[in-house]
């Protein structure tokens, strides 16, 4: 983690010219409200998980356990809406966001979450970053192009992959062969690994890096 740090702080001092720092939604921009993910067991129970809880789970492991996983918030446009629209901002990492703006850098969304238009939507209606020069809150909407907001469990889009940490990689492989560095900032340990495995595999560790979002 301390390593990561030092790599994370030092990049700031380059120019982010033709360099996209992707960002995760969910326990990285913000904690999201009254949104679960429904886990059943063999006997018919359910408990609801928070998108944290859920991100905590081995899901292979419970799957072969006979455990089942029911996502029906995350396909409700309005709970997807209000639950971040509602959510607690992640301060230091909305911070980290606001120095890589004001450096040059183009941000981008790269989340688990399906129904890309209404993410896209409610991050152009949400998400704000502080001004440097004037020290205001500004909208991100001029900042975040729909053409850069990522929902990789979208029902209607074919993301390339067998499950979200690979589509999520393969989002990342095929935006470094445009961008001169293409960095993620994002609070799960295995969306982190898959990112920088295909980064090592694919020859793109100078262009391509996964970091630990502060929580």
């Amino acid at each position: 983690m301390k390593a990561l740090n030092i790599i994370f702080d030092n990049l700031l001092l380059e120019s982010g010219h033709n360099s996209l720092l992707l960002l995760d939604i969910d326990d990285t921009l913000v904690t999201a409200q009254n949104i679960f993910i429904y886990k059943k067991s063999p006997d018919g129970k359910e408990k609801a998980l928070t998108p944290n809880e859920f991100a905590e789970e081995n899901t292979k492991q419970e799957k072969e356990k006979g455990f089942e996983y029911d996502f029906r918030d995350f396909r409700d446009a309005d709970k997807v809406a209000q639950s971040i629209k509602t959510g607690i901002p992640l301060i230091p990492n909305l911070k980290k966001m606001d120095d890589y703006i004001s450096n040059g850098w183009t941000i981008g969304v790269l989340t688990a979450r399906g129904m890309e238009e209404v993410i896209s939507n409610t991050m152009q209606e949400w998400l704000k970053f502080r001004d440097n020069k004037t020290g205001g809150l500004k909208s991100a909407s001029a900042k975040l192009a729909r053409g850069l907001v990522f929902a990789v469990s979208d029902d209607t889009k074919k993301y390339e992959g067998s499950d979200t940490f690979e589509k999520k990689a393969n989002v990342i492989k095929s935006l470094a062969q445009k961008y001169d560095r293409v960095w993620l900032l994002d609070d799960d340990a295995s969306n982190i690994e898959a990112v920088n495995k295909m980064a090592q595999k694919e020859g793109l560790q100078n262009k391509v890096k996964a970091m630990r979002a502060k929580s």
